[in-house]
């Protein structure tokens, strides 16, 4: 079922979405949302006949945003679509099913009414040849939208969101039952990747025979159910059973094939225009450049976090105990931001940040970093110098607009919310959530490790070995408050036995 994920200054929220959904401060709302910035009954949120989702003001005080740009009538919404209601966000995320549950491939021959190659331009008749304003506004209609649609695929930087706006928006002036995108799999081989569908538990036999069509010739078609025409035998129909009418076109990259779009009607024999499928190729070109782009994005991801992970391991590889220590507070820290709801680019950010988190003890002497036992009050001001150290290395990286709190988030990890932390001694929300995730994370993983120096709390000295598990989150949940963020703790707490199997896979993956 869809559903929005509502973004409070105590956290997140998620509410599955009915057919009909009133948004607003007054309790009498469907979805309530308590905050002054919002009006009484701000918004609406409905499904139409084919699930298409839409939402339209209620005459609010402040506006009804989608994407940053305030909307004056009912319009459509999709997933991956931000939504502003006053100073609440909220994100829309829509039920299709997995492109791989819903299709399937089958052969047979082929027959082709139309084609386009994707450099082509279709031509759009001068003003002074119209002559049926009707057509004249369905052509109005299909460019607005392509043209709206271009716009927001140059805004969306996510790839798979991007495929399914594309989808979505060409259901709003075609008519067709079934909508997916092909992009090629590790062998090379077109896979589902994106599906939307008027017919919900509809399954969609694709065309083999239109697929490899498309592929070998580097061309858009219109293919048509011809057994229905008189005119031609069965043997030289393209489309499987209970297919009337479909358009596929190639998404090109210069020479290079990315993906290819297929939409079929179940209902029209001559659903799509030749004009359809000029407008179609356009959109697809222009998906064809943003698979590029993101291929080549992350590319340069993997080898960044290649990069990143080696030199981790590196620093702890230091001291032989502390070995994957850095790896297991990074996947201890996103299973509690998973469980605290944080944002893709909020975890993303805090992945790097434990992974760098003890980066500084580079620059510490082996004396001290090795040293058995406990530090003296001159070797443990020299070895709390780490964090600064991890932030003046950070701070030389280049990291993207929203990961720049990178440096701070990792040199944060010993602050503590009473203010007696270091390096610079913030108390409370002074220190970044994501440095409260790690500081858990961290004395989870340091009390649950044999390290070479005995385990202390407070005045009384431990074991060199692990704690028992028991002991370890008396300890944790001692630290609330004072230590530790609360709230973090909790989220902690419910998401432990999850923490627990990750370690197993670790340690198993380590022998």
């Amino acid at each position: 079922m869809a559903h929005v994920t509502i973004v409070f200054p105590s956290g997140r929220q998620k509410v599955k979405l009915s057919e009909q959904n009133s948004i607003g401060r007054h309790p009498g709302n469907r979805i309530q949302i308590p905050d002054p910035s919002v009006s009484k009954f701000h918004c609406l949120i409905t499904f139409d006949a084919n699930s298409m989702c839409f939402i339209e003001d209620q005459a609010s005080t402040n506006g009804t945003y989608i994407n940053n740009r305030r909307i004056e009538t009912r319009t459509g919404i999709y997933t991956g679509d931000e939504i502003r209601l006053g100073n609440i966000l909220l994100f829309f995320e829509g039920d299709e099913k997995a492109a791989t549950q819903m299709v399937e491939f089958g052969d047979d021959e082929g027959l082709f009414s139309s084609t386009l190659s994707p450099r082509q331009e279709i031509r759009f008749l001068p003003e002074y040849e119209i002559a049926n304003e009707k057509d004249l506004r369905a052509d109005y209609e299909k460019l607005r939208v392509t043209y709206e649609l271009q716009n927001e695929m140059n805004l969306e930087r996510d790839l798979g969101r991007t495929l399914d706006r594309i989808l979505a928006r060409t259901f709003e002036f075609l008519e067709y039952d079934h909508g997916l995108i092909l992009l090629p799999d590790k062998e090379g081989k077109m896979a589902p990747h994106s599906y939307k569908t008027r017919r919900r538990d509809e399954k969609l036999t694709v065309s083999s025979t239109l697929v490899r069509y498309v592929q070998e010739e580097k061309t858009g078609v219109i293919s048509t159910d011809v057994p229905s025409d008189n005119r031609f035998n069965l043997s030289e129909s393209i489309m499987l059973e209970g297919v009337k009418s479909t358009i596929a076109v190639p998404m090109m990259f210069q020479d290079e094939i990315l993906g290819i779009m297929i939409l079929s009607s179940l209902r029209m024999i001559n659903a799509f225009t030749i004009k359809d499928l000029g407008l179609i190729t356009a959109i697809a070109n222009q998906a064809a450049r943003i698979i590029k782009n993101f291929k080549l994005h992350e590319e340069l991801r993997l080898s960044f976090d290649s990069s990143i992970r080696t030199l981790s391991a590196t620093v702890d590889a230091r001291h032989p105990l502390t070995a994957g220590h850095s790896e297991r507070v990074t996947e201890i820290s996103v299973l509690i931001a998973q469980k605290m709801n944080l944002s893709e680019h909020e975890i993303r950010t805090l992945k790097f940040a434990a992974l760098m988190h003890d980066i500084g003890k580079i620059a510490i002497p082996d004396y001290i970093l090795l040293k058995n036992g406990r530090f003296n009050s001159e070797e443990k001001a020299i070895m709390n110098t780490h964090t600064l150290k991890t932030m003046g290395i950070l701070e030389n990286f280049y990291f993207p607009d929203f990961m720049e709190n990178v440096p701070l988030i990792a040199s944060s990890h010993h602050e503590k919310m009473n203010g007696t932390g270091y390096p610079k001694g913030l108390k409370g929300h002074e220190i970044p959530l994501a440095s409260r995730i790690m500081a858990v994370a961290d004395m989870f993983d340091a009390l649950t490790a044999k390290r070479d120096y005995p385990k202390y709390t407070d005045a009384e000295t431990g074991s060199y070995e692990p704690l028992p598990l028991s002991k370890v989150i008396s300890i944790i949940k001692s630290g609330e408050g004072e230590r530790f963020d609360k709230t973090v703790v909790e989220a902690f707490m419910e998401c432990l036995p999850d923490i627990m199997e990750c370690l197993k896979r670790t340690a198993m993956l380590q022998t």
